[in-house]
């Protein structure tokens, strides 16, 4: 078992449920969601190619990872030389956070990608290929617009570091992005919808001002709270990071000097989208959240990469290996809850139960039709937005228990926790904490 072959959770269930349909209907049905449909159609298109399996659907994030890796190589390759390139790209490979998202069939390694590749070309002036590339950021998560309102503020200072900036160079600067604009006009309608959707009420709670930097830490190692190895890890690059040249040695007086200029555009690369996310959690909407916000991430490497020390090598390396030992643990040591094996079971001893999902702290609809079960959520209240309802049909949901003896719970809740109105516990089988309970009747 790896992280290739583990089971779907809820949510990668719940994109490949969206992606196998026709892409008119993914377009549609993820516009009632809480996010663009870019992932999908890329997703729909895959499974066509490779197929639906677990490492089919896992092998696309992967892939999208290894691209990001490349990519954060040539911007540093392009902001300094071809060894900080390497150091940005191997930082990137071990990156404990980025490497999980590599294999979760999820948006995420596609945002890190587009994101990473929209600096790539606005940092080379490559006009067509920073309107499209940032275009699909936008259409692969809504959390891409803090990174063009970081290129955007850095391209207003830009003109105005120039002191006989012309109307043409203004125009040239600031046009492609009213071309973005023009690309995603036809996104705005549901844009506004997904918004109306997440003010109504939204699962995230208001982070406190010690979140931006237990994030930054989760980014840096893969956690706030890390074992020793990420402690090492951690160590080392912060202190690869104190002892940076932030200033070159031909113009430490100078914040105009070229790499003080790259270096202060990382900076503000990595921090925008948690100030920004984090401001707007205060006054509106809570948003913010360390998934949605990992496309900051490689700011971070090519940072720790560039303007080191000549015992920063050592420091790096030493990261880089504690970190690698950490991936590898995640990588054969996978702790998605085992679906396959409990519907492997149900479909063997329990074949004709009928089955419903325990709607608890969550449920398994999901999982349950990924993985071949019919398990309709039960459910006498409506279920928040948030839950995938823009995927159900009907009947995934019942208000009343069928009038049936025995029935099949399906549930990660405690045992103990499951209570249903004129029925009690027969037995249960549990897989890790998967359980099918047999209910009867009273």
């Amino acid at each position: 078992m790896n992280q290739f072959t583990a089971s779907l959770w809820g949510d990668e269930g719940w994109a490949v449920n969206l992606a196998i349909k026709p892409i008119s209907q993914i377009i549609k049905i993820v516009s009632r969601d809480t996010s663009p449909p870019f992932y999908y159609l890329w997703e729909h298109l895959w499974l066509k190619i490779f197929g639906t399996s677990e490492v089919a659907i896992r092998s696309l994030s992967f892939f999208f990872f290894v691209l990001t890796v490349l990519v954060v190589f040539l911007i540093g390759r392009h902001l300094w030389d071809k060894k900080t390139g390497w150091l940005a790209a191997l930082l990137t490979l071990t990156n404990p956070f980025l490497f999980s998202y590599a294999f979760e069939g999820r948006m995420y390694a596609l945002l890190v990608l587009t994101s990473t590749l929209s600096v790539y070309f606005f940092l080379k002036k490559q006009r067509w290929g920073f309107i499209l590339a940032t275009t699909a950021a936008l259409y692969t998560h809504h959390f891409a617009i803090f990174i063009v309102i970081w290129e955007g503020l850095w391209a207003i200072f830009a003109l105005l570091r120039e002191r006989h900036a012309t109307k043409g160079a203004a125009k040239r600067r600031l046009l492609p992005f009213l071309l973005i604009g023009l690309l995603y006009l036809p996104w705005l309608s549901p844009l506004y919808y997904q918004t109306s959707l997440v003010s109504s009420g939204f699962w995230l709670g208001k982070p406190e001002f010690k979140d931006l930097f237990k994030t930054a830490s989760k980014f840096l190692v893969g956690s706030d709270q890390p074992n020793l190895y990420q402690q090492i890890a951690l160590g080392a690059l912060l202190l690869t990071l104190a002892v940076r040249r932030w200033l070159s040695n031909a113009a430490v007086n100078s914040i105009n000097s070229v790499n003080s200029i790259n270096s202060a555009f990382l900076f503000g690369w990595f921090w925008t989208p948690l100030l920004l996310s984090l401001t707007i959690s205060q006054f509106f909407q809570s948003i913010f959240y360390d998934r949605y916000l990992l496309l900051a991430i490689p700011a971070a490497t090519l940072l720790i990469a560039s303007q080191r020390r000549r015992f920063s090598w050592l420091l790096i390396l030493v990261a880089v290996g504690c970190l690698s030992i950490i991936n590898y643990d995640y990588f054969w040591h996978p702790t998605k809850r085992p679906f396959r094996q409990l519907a492997e079971f149900i479909k063997a001893e329990a074949a004709g139960l009928p089955l419903i999902n325990y709607n608890a702290a969550s449920h398994h609809l999901w999982e349950t039709k990924y993985y071949g079960l019919e398990a309709p959520i039960y459910s006498p209240q409506p279920l928040p937005f948030y839950t995938g309802t823009a995927l159900m049909n009907e009947g995934d949901i019942i208000a009343t228990l069928p009038d049936q003896s025995p029935i099949g719970v399906i549930t990660s809740a405690s045992v103990a926790e499951v209570r249903l109105p004129g029925y009690h516990l027969d037995q249960y089988h549990q897989i890790d904490s998967l359980k099918l309970l047999w209910m009867v009747k009273n």
